[in-house]
Parts: structure tokens; sequence; C-alpha cells
């Protein structure tokens, strides 16, 4: 499907998710995109008081960025973990862009630091508040998890192949691996005030998703079949 069929409606919504993992990188050959046009609506202002940010260690290395412009839309590429790192040079090319110039964030990630994902989930929205139309997407393949479905979240529409997976999770200190139920209440709000379904949080929280045990994972078609309000589109 051509990324122009793909994005031609695009709307807004308010709100912010917070998830943390720490965890391997993965890799992928940036694609280059189709041409596309998207037309902007207004969206609600956002305030973020992110967590402290874990401490950076080279055992977790800054997720690989590319940038595609095509015509008048440019594809921003994320592969890899959310760090300090990605977060400077994510919002940097934001800062690049000609105003109002659509962009889609592609994502493949197992996650990241809390405040580098609180910073460029707030900088989507902010971008989106200034009138920039801004969609997401994960391929066939790849995952998004943990910070990253915040960061998936932030956009809309929201595409993903249907085998997309997405992973949610109790949020886990990078040092020590710990979690309180504080933090996870707050990421269960936020992804909520994102519009994440409530019958679906519950459900996976039943289920254990957010115990600190478990990773919950479904697919794309998954998450749509339950209503979860993820994914706005499935790619065909």
């Amino acid at each position: 499907m051509s990324v122009q069929k793909l994005l031609r409606k695009v709307g807004f919504g308010a709100g912010l998710g917070a998830l943390l993992i720490a965890g391997a990188a993965l890799g992928h050959a940036a694609t280059q995109p189709d041409g596309l046009s998207m037309n902007p609506v207004s969206a609600a202002p956002v305030t973020v008081n992110p967590a402290p940010a874990a401490p950076p260690s080279s055992e977790f290395p800054d997720a690989e960025m590319s940038r595609n412009d095509q015509g008048d839309v440019t594809v921003l590429r994320l592969d890899g973990i959310i760090t300090p790192g990605a977060e400077r040079s994510f919002v940097d090319t934001l800062h690049t862009l000609p105003a109002h110039r659509p962009l889609v964030i592609e994502l493949s990630s197992p996650g990241g630091f809390t405040a580098a994902g609180y910073r460029m989930i707030d900088a989507v929205l902010a971008e989106r508040q200034s009138g920039r139309p801004v969609a997401t997407r994960v391929r066939d393949g790849d995952s998004c998890e943990s910070m990253c479905v915040g960061l998936y979240l932030a956009g809309y529409p929201r595409y993903a192949a249907p085998r997309a997976e997405f992973m949610v999770h109790a949020p886990r200190m990078a040092e020590n691996g710990r979690m309180t139920m504080r933090s996870t209440q707050m990421m269960v709000d936020r992804l909520v005030s994102l519009g994440a379904s409530p019958t679906w949080i519950r459900r996976v929280t039943a289920e254990g998703g957010f115990s600190g045990t478990r990773d919950y994972r479904e697919t794309a078609d998954r998450l749509t079949a339950d209503g979860a309000n993820i994914v706005t589109d499935l790619l065909r």
C-alpha cells in the first residue's frame, strides 16, 4: 500500500505514554516511502513531568535513525533502543523539518529509557499541536515494545502490519530491574490518556500484563480484534 493512500486521513489526540525497557537493539534496513499528502487538525496541549533519566551506558546503544524525504512527506525511522542520545537526534531532526511538513514515524524498538521517551513523546505532541501531521507505523517483521508503544501512540493515524508485534509491561528501572505500583499505575493512566481502551487495559491487567512478571505481547491484528485502540489502521 502506498504511503499516500495509507495516510489520506489524519486526526489528532492528546496525551502521552510512559513505558520502560532496557534490551538489545534491533537491526532493520530503512525503507524508501511513497509520496503522500496529509491534512492536519488541531491537538490539545500536553504537560509532561518526566521521571529522572537513567544514567547513559554503553550497554544500551542509541537507536539508529534514518530520514527519507519524498515529495512533501518525511519518513523518520527509529530502529533500536530509546536512549538520551536517540532522543537528541530525534528532536534535532524534528526541528530541521519545514513547518507543517507531514511526518511518518516508523518504529522498530525494544523500548528504552523513560525520561528520554517522555521527551520524544512530548516533542511529537508539540509538533502536532503546531499543525504538523504526524502518523506512526510499524512494519511487518518489526516490533514495538514497552517505551516504544508510548511513542507509537503519540502519532495519529497509527498504522501497523497485521503481524507486527507490540508489547507492554510494568515499567522497570534499568539499574536494578525493580518496579513500583505507583510507576505502573502512572504508566497505565498515560496509556489510557493516549487512547488505549480501558477495557483492554483491564484485560491485560487481569492476565498479569502489568504485574512485573510478564511481558504482554499481541500482534497488531489481535489488538485490533480486541478493540485495544493501539493500532488505528491495519496495513494490507
